[in-house]
């Protein structure tokens, strides 16, 4: 702790600091009465010693800092104002000539009391920060309960992730039983998006501990801790400080952990953030718990990773299910199917980080030109499906052609703004008058695109 003394008395500033000295706190000294305030602005002090002379800026000086203690040192002929001392709030007069052992009493008095002050305020603010994760928590709490969407339960995990503890990324692997492997299914930070799919073996890693053995753990150092693997870095090129990471339980059965890495400001994790971390988990996989698919996340399932269109299995399920309910009902349902011409020519000229961007962009023009009930589908390598319900042959054509359009009409783009153009074929196939199953009704529009293919490509083919 430090003091702050004043006196434009050289002699008395010297005999202040050896007696402050022997009480064990450190000081600075100005003999200037502007010196003061300049002091004040540039630090904080735990005790002010001033001269009588320094009483006209009393107030302008507690306006600096409302709670440093302050004791004056007067003359005998000196008149003072205690009340006004009091309300200013001065914690102690000494008059000269005073002797030392009285004078290291005061200080000693007012540094008893600034330390409760200290204690008190720090208490206060760890209990606003308390406060304020319950808060959180709380809100969190609201927000997954309210949902059924495993996807949407992730999201709100890593937004909120931030708000109760401060780091730099954070994660959510979910456990494979039947591979006995955690899956990145969820992550944001830095590295995120390198370390989504990505696959831990049970064991493996502070990740994999954790998952083996069902207990949270706080590592402060992971260059010191043996369980700790570093493949994960070499393959995003992050570095790893320390780890905190907490198992997700559902019926003494573990479905996977959240791992948060590096708190912001180099400060290691404590038993608070953990407490507060184990807290919230518990309430995320109650949630996905409820959402009933913890071992099987949409994304993972029923979304296509790279085009974000639904995968083949969805497509399966959902004619399955829609064919079903149609053998009892009338109704049509009409199907394209379309592959890209000559799509190897794309990998082959501009890479495949080019061949895989191309790819986003042919499903995303197809879902500018497909009506809001049509179902397009990323069907494997360079083909897509769309699926169009309660539409028959004749209105079907008319969007294949539409797509079909829609993807010739402008270029795309490789590096350093290159551009090429690309075609498809499309074949189009109608449920009941050109196939009573699925398989049957995928391998008629798949026939008519072959044929349009071995015409010419480029254009749209009826089955």
């Amino acid at each position: 702790m430090e003091a702050l003394i004043y006196d434009s008395d050289r002699l008395r500033l010297a005999t202040m600091a050896r007696n402050l000295q022997d009480v064990g706190l450190n000081w600075s000294a100005v003999a200037e009465l502007e010196d003061i305030k300049k002091r004040l602005q540039k630090k904080k002090f735990d005790l002010l010693i001033l001269d009588d002379s320094a009483m006209k800026i009393l107030e302008r000086l507690r306006k600096l800092d409302l709670t440093v203690p302050i004791i004056m040192i007067t003359d005998k002929t000196t008149e003072i104002d205690y009340e006004k001392l009091i309300f200013i709030g001065v914690e102690g007069v000494i008059t000269r000539p005073y002797r030392a052992d009285f004078f290291k009493k005061v200080v000693t008095k007012a540094m008893k009391n600034r330390r409760a002050v200290l204690t008190n305020m720090k208490a206060m603010v760890s209990l606003r920060q308390k406060i304020q994760e319950l808060q959180t928590l709380n809100e969190v709490v609201q927000a997954i309960s309210s949902s059924l969407k495993p996807n949407e339960i992730l999201r709100i995990i890593m937004e909120k992730t931030a708000d109760l503890i401060k780091a730099e990324g954070w994660s959510v692997l979910l456990f494979d039983h039947e591979q006995g492997e955690l899956i990145f299914e969820a992550v944001a930070g830095e590295a995120g998006k390198k370390l989504l799919g990505l696959r831990l073996k049970v064991g493996q890693g502070v990740a994999g501990w954790v998952a083996r053995y069902g207990q949270s753990l706080i590592v402060p150092d992971v260059s010191k801790d043996p369980r700790f693997y570093s493949g994960v870095d070499k393959k995003t090129k992050f570095i790893t400080k320390s780890i905190l990471c907490v198992p997700m339980r559902s019926r003494d059965k573990i479905i996977g952990v959240v791992e948060v890495v590096n708190k912001i400001g180099g400060e290691p994790f404590t038993q608070d953030d953990l407490e507060i971390f184990e807290n919230f988990v518990a309430h995320v996989t109650i949630a996905l718990q409820n959402a009933t698919m913890y071992r099987k996340m949409e994304e993972a399932t029923l979304i296509d990773d790279l085009t974000q269109l639904y995968n083949v299995r969805f497509c399966n399920r959902y004619l399955e299910g829609y064919l079903n309910g149609r053998k009892t009902q009338k109704g049509v349902v009409s199907l394209i199917f379309l592959d890209i011409d000559f799509f190897k020519l794309v990998d082959d000229n501009y890479g495949h980080l080019v061949g895989s961007e191309t790819l986003k962009y042919v499903g995303e023009r197809i879902k500018r030109v497909v009506r809001h009930e049509d179902v397009v589908i990323r069907y494997g390598g360079d083909e897509y499906i769309v699926i169009l319900p309660r539409t028959d042959k004749k209105i079907a054509r008319v969007i294949a052609e539409r797509i079909r359009k829609e993807i010739n009409q402008e270029p795309f783009y490789a590096f350093s703004n290159k551009k090429f153009n690309i075609s498809v074929t499309l074949g189009v196939a109608t449920f009941p008058e050109d196939a009573k199953t699925r398989d049957d009704l995928i391998g008629k529009a798949d026939k008519a695109m072959y044929e349009g293919k071995l015409s010419g490509r480029d254009r749209v083919i009826l089955a």
